[in-house]
C-alpha cells in the first residue's frame, strides 16, 4: 500500500516537474519538423519578450483563445526572443501561459522577418504560412483569424 501511495504521489507531480524547467532552444529546423507533425491544424506563432509590455497585453488573449479552441484543431506556439530562459520559465508561470514556449533561435527570428514583436504567424491546414506580421492582435482580430483558418 506505501509503495503504490508513493508511486501515486511520483505520477502526480511529475506533470508539475515538466513545468519547472526552462524553455528548451528551438531552431528552424525543428520548427519545420513540429509544423509538418501539425499539419492539419491551423497554428499560432507568437513571437514575444517578458520585457515587452504590448506582448504582455497580448499573452492573457492567446491564452484565452487555447481555451475557447480547446479540441478543435488550433494549436498554439510561443517563441521567446529573451536571452535568459530562466527569465522565460518564471514569465510563463506568471502570465499563466497554457501553450507550449520555446527559446526562438536567430534562424526562425530571419526566416519570419521579426522586425518587431509582438510578431504573430499563422498556417492554415494545408501547412501554408498565411499571416507573419508584427503587431498586437486583440481578441477580435484574433478570433477572425482562427475562425477564417479553420473554415479552409
Amino acid at each position: 500500500m506505501k509503495k503504490f501511495f508513493l508511486f501515486f504521489i511520483v505520477s502526480a507531480l511529475m506533470p508539475c516537474a515538466a513545468f519547472a524547467l526552462p524553455p528548451a532552444g528551438l531552431d528552424l529546423n525543428s520548427l519545420a519538423d513540429m509544423l509538418a507533425r501539425n499539419r492539419g491544424k491551423v497554428i499560432a506563432i507568437n513571437f514575444f519578450a517578458t520585457w515587452c509590455p504590448p506582448c504582455r497585453a497580448e499573452i492573457p488573449e492567446l491564452s484565452r483563445a487555447v481555451r475557447e479552441y480547446a479540441g478543435k484543431d488550433v494549436i498554439f506556439i510561443g517563441l521567446s526572443l529573451d536571452e535568459e530562459p530562466d527569465n522565460v520559465e518564471s514569465f510563463v508561470k506568471k502570465m499563466g501561459i497554457n501553450y507550449p514556449v520555446y527559446m526562438a533561435g536567430r534562424d526562425i527570428t530571419g526566416a519570419y522577418r521579426v522586425s518587431g514583436i509582438p510578431h504573430n504567424a499563422f498556417y492554415a491546414k494545408n501547412g501554408l504560412l498565411m499571416i507573419s506580421e508584427p503587431g498586437i492582435l486583440d481578441r477580435t482580430t484574433l478570433k477572425l483569424v482562427i475562425n477564417k483558418l479553420l473554415e479552409h
